[in-house]
């Protein structure tokens, strides 16, 4: 049990952390002086070795050691596979960050090199649950070091991740194959999280894929109640220095969102919080019923991202809709249009029963639209009874050259007004559960800024109801 004392000590130190946090310079990419203190390291050069080279499938393949920030005061080596097709020099870069139960692959480091690219995979910071076969040095990747605030917070985890992410710029940066102003970075899960934060500390990256990871993690993931029992001091360390909200509005390379609309780890309110917040160039891909796994249905866009900001230039298809409108009283209709550089392969919607609640049980069903050649349009006719009283729904665009995109999860559902009329009505993006995101729309062009909707079963619809 923690003394009186500690405790005082502990709000006094959080005290100052936030005064800083508040009122420090905006110093390179950092919001203030005191988080820059806590994750800044040398970015000018890193050590390295070659432990061995060959080639595999016509790619050179080297194992390489580099050293990054030390752990207790020791030095952290970190492992990789540095893949790279051998007579090309100057190429773009792909650095992969393995997931909580991964480790650095091998499989796709050469597979991505064939597509022109040097790859480095690394391992993470040493061992952790499935990670025994990681070569690398330093804290283990465990739920209780990625939570760690104590005795300070320079013993997280996420600390020493993202400068063994940094470093491994750096290498990159120092080889003779690669062209050090075309360096991307995809992570998957914790590895997306450690990309959200290294894109938003560190200008040297050009591209960046999230695939899984969230800021704003304790209001929605698989370790929450975790969080829960956390003293509120540590929580609020965790939440103003390490969760990657912090680095949202520093985000510096162009970032594609990847997720599936079922994952159990970040939930996708949240997921779509953190997109909404981040002001530069960013794409959203959400895959239906996909779990927390990275298949070819999230690879695809995820590689033609890097392709388009690292090698051939070119945007992902655009996806807009208009106010959806009733047409008679059994169907809606919402006009979406969709632009592309190429041509549009596959455009569609897809909705799931229920309201913003309970995502990784939901199952998601699509809808194919009618398209009209006169106005460019494509129009997806919603059945009424299908929204009883809610559905959730995204539309998602794919063109022939893999790249793929969609609107955030917004809700649609049944209203009865004071006076008796029975209407629909649509959320904005959802980034919390359980609400319904305002303002929302009427579909008779009413918007709702203030006030809540109620469920009344006897209705089986919701009422507005004032503040």
């Amino acid at each position: 049990m923690r003394s009186k004392s500690y405790n005082k000590t502990m709000k006094i130190f959080v005290w100052w952390l936030t005064f800083l946090f508040l009122t420090g310079p905006k110093a390179f990419a950092f919001q203030s002086e005191s988080i820059q203190q806590l994750w800044e390291i040398p970015t000018n050069e890193v050590k390295a070795q070659t432990i061995k080279s060959y080639y595999q499938g016509g790619i050179k393949v080297e194992e390489v050691y580099y050293f990054s920030r030390p752990y207790l005061r020791s030095p952290v080596k970190i492992f990789g596979y540095f893949c790279y097709p051998p007579s090309f020099k100057k190429l773009p870069a792909i650095l992969l960050s393995h997931g909580g139960g991964g480790t650095a692959s091998l499989v796709r480091a050469v597979s991505w090199a064939k597509r022109g690219y040097a790859v480095l995979a690394i391992d993470l910071p040493r061992k952790g649950e499935n990670r025994w076969t990681s070569r690398s040095t330093g804290p283990d990747m465990v739920v209780p070091n990625l939570l760690r605030t104590q005795p300070d917070l320079s013993y997280n985890y996420l600390i020493h991740a993202v400068a063994a992410a940094r470093n491994g710029i750096t290498y990159l940066s120092q080889r003779k194959e690669v062209d050090p102003e075309r360096i991307g970075m995809i992570g998957l899960s914790w590895g997306g999280v450690i990309t959200l934060l290294t894109n938003g500390q560190d200008k040297r990256l050009k591209a960046a894929v999230n695939v899984f990871g969230a800021g704003y993690i304790p209001e929605g993931c698989t370790w929450q109640d975790r969080f829960v029992l956390m003293p509120a001091l540590d929580k609020d360390l965790w939440n103003n220095y390490l969760d990657p909200k912090n680095f949202l509005a520093t985000q510096h390379a162009p970032i594609l969102f990847v997720t599936g609309t079922n994952d159990h780890c970040y939930y996708l309110p949240t997921f779509q919080k953190s997109y909404e917040e981040i002001p530069s160039q960013k794409e959203f891909y959400l895959i239906p019923n996909l779990r927390h796994r990275f298949l070819n249905s999230a690879q695809t866009p995820a590689l033609a991202w890097l392709d388009q900001k690292l090698k051939y230039g070119g945007s992902f298809p655009q996806i807009s809709f208009s106010t959806p409108f009733l047409k008679e009283p059994e169907k809606i209709i919402l006009p979406v249009r969709v632009k592309v550089n190429s041509q549009v392969k596959k455009v569609s919607l897809y909705y799931a029963s229920g309201g913003p609640q309970m995502w990784t049980h939901k199952s998601w069903k699509e809808i194919k639209p009618f398209f009209e050649p006169s106005d460019n349009m494509y129009y997806f006719a919603i059945p009424t009874k299908l929204i009883s009283p809610e559905i959730l729904f995204f539309i998602s665009a794919e063109d022939n050259h893999g790249g793929a995109s969609s609107t955030l999860v917004r809700s649609l559902f049944s209203v009865k007004l004071k006076d008796g009329t029975a209407t629909y009505a649509l959320s904005s993006p959802i980034k919390k559960t359980f609400r319904h995101e305002k303002p929302v729309r009427l579909l008779n062009n009413m918007v709702v800024e203030s006030g809540y909707f109620a469920y009344s079963p006897k209705d089986q619809a919701y009422q507005l109801l004032e503040p």
